[in-house]
C-alpha cells in the first residue's frame, strides 16, 4: 500500500495554489502531456526525438514513483523493454545494461518523424534504470526525489 502524499504549496496569503496534489497527479499529468505531445497537440510540442526521449523518461520515472496501477503500467513497459534486450539470443546484458541499450537506441537511432518509438524506449528504459540502480538509476532517483519533494514527501 502506498501512502498518499499531498502537495501543500503556499500561495498568496497562505492559500494553496493547486490544492491537494498527490504523486498520482504527476503520473497522470505526464502521461496526458506525453500522449498529447505525440499526437500533435497545439500546446505541447514534441518535435524531435530528444524531446520525446525526455518526456518518455520522466513519465516512466513518475509512473513507478506513483505506485499502484501507474507502477503496474510502468513495470509492463519495463518488461517489454527487458524482453527486447534479454531474450535475443546474444546473452543477457542485465537490467542496467537493458536500460542503457534502450536509452542508447532511443537517443541514437534515426526515427525520422516517428516520435512514439523513442518515447516508448525511454519510458521503458527509465523503469529499468530505476530497477537497476547505480549510475543508470541516478536520473530516475533525482526525478523521484524532486517530485516527491514537490508533493510534500
Amino acid at each position: 500500500m502506498h501512502p498518499t502524499v499531498v502537495l501543500a504549496a503556499p500561495g498568496f496569503n497562505g492559500m494553496q495554489l493547486l490544492g491537494a496534489v498527490t504523486l498520482t497527479f504527476f503520473a497522470a499529468a505526464s502521461a496526458i502531456c506525453l500522449i498529447a505531445g505525440l499526437k500533435g497537440s497545439d500546446r505541447i510540442k514534441i518535435q524531435n526525438k530528444d524531446q520525446a526521449l525526455i518526456w518518455g523518461f520522466v513519465t516512466g520515472a513518475l509512473w513507478v514513483n506513483a505506485g499502484g496501477t501507474w507502477a503496474d503500467w510502468g513495470k509492463s513497459f519495463g518488461d517489454v523493454g527487458r524482453s527486447m534486450t534479454a531474450d535475443t539470443g546474444f546473452g543477457d546484458p542485465g537490467v542496467g545494461g537493458s536500460a542503457c541499450l534502450l536509452l542508447l537506441v532511443a537517443w541514437a537511432w534515426p526515427f525520422k518523424k516517428r516520435m512514439a518509438f523513442p518515447a516508448f524506449l525511454a519510458l521503458s528504459g527509465a523503469v529499468l534504470a530505476g530497477q537497476a540502480g547505480g549510475i543508470p538509476g541516478m536520473a530516475v532517483g533525482i526525478i523521484r526525489a524532486i517530485v516527491s519533494k514537490m508533493a510534500g514527501g
